[in-house]
């Protein structure tokens, strides 16, 4: 059975408008609840994998190659109203997954405007410019946008409503200045994190994330699956990320091939 989203104009002004102040917006019943069941029944015949971390997670990648109705998602109409508005010019999918949590697990919070990002040995850098985004000539151009839908409801904050920190994606501070270093996170509890807001949905609803946001999941208590796909988009030119091995033998000491 293909897929019939429910929505397909593009992002309004109004919903432009809080994309940009907040950095995602809301697009309520983006698929039907048969269509988010249909979703739902012919992920869980897929492959996964157990993620590491608090709980049980698992994550189903490449939906577009296991499945026509979700490349055919991927690459419609209203998918692309909600891309083609935040990055304005050429872009490619660059992921597509999906998330299966049940009780006692949580997604801390991560990305944001100005975190530290660690890479390598001993290297790290304040500003992650593979989700850069700017503001030029009545235009907004996003560099990694991420599309979930959700296919099962998440109504209350027991069951691991996606966070976020008001106004991340505008930070120019690291909120994690100075790591735990014993590496866990703080509990995401608002004594923690002052500025922290989640968004309860529906089975169906979508939501148009800007990745410049630091954001995650409240733990989830309740019992039960909580379930969504997730569809990430950047500029044409963005490629996977994979650093150059320089100890492999077809390249010099200078880098060259």
């Amino acid at each position: 059975m293909s897929l019939t989203p429910q929505r397909t104009e593009p992002l309004s002004h109004e919903e432009l408008y809080l994309f940009d102040t907040m950095g995602f917006v809301k697009i309520p019943n983006f698929l039907s609840r048969a269509d988010a069941e249909s979703c739902r029944t012919e992920l869980l015949d897929f492959p996964s994998r157990l993620m590491e971390g608090r709980g049980d997670k698992e994550r189903f990648d490449d939906l577009v190659v296991r499945s026509k109705n979700f490349r055919d998602l991927a690459e419609s109409e209203a998918m692309r109203g909600f891309v083609d508005p935040v990055v304005n010019q050429p872009y490619r999918l660059i992921e597509s997954y999906a998330l299966r949590r049940e009780s006692q697990s949580v997604f801390y919070l991560h990305n944001g405007n100005s975190e530290v990002l660690t890479y390598g040995e001993g290297r790290s850098v304040q500003r992650n410019m593979s989700f850069s985004h700017t503001f030029h000539d009545g235009k907004l151009f996003c560099m990694f946008i991420k599309v979930l839908v959700y296919l099962t409801d998440v109504r209350e904050p027991d069951d691991g409503p996606f966070c976020y920190l008001q106004g991340s994606h505008k930070a120019n501070y690291p909120w994690f200045a100075d790591p735990d270093s014993s590496g866990r996170a703080p509990a995401l509890t608002k004594e923690n994190f002052p500025s922290l807001d989640h968004v309860r949905a529906e089975a169906g609803d979508a939501i148009v994330l800007n990745e410049a946001l630091l954001h995650g999941t409240l733990p989830k208590e309740s019992q039960g699956e909580r379930i969504l796909m997730a569809f990430s988009y950047a500029p044409a030119f963005v490629t996977d990320w994979k650093e150059i091995d320089l100890r492999s033998p077809s390249i010099d000491k200078l880098g060259h091939y």
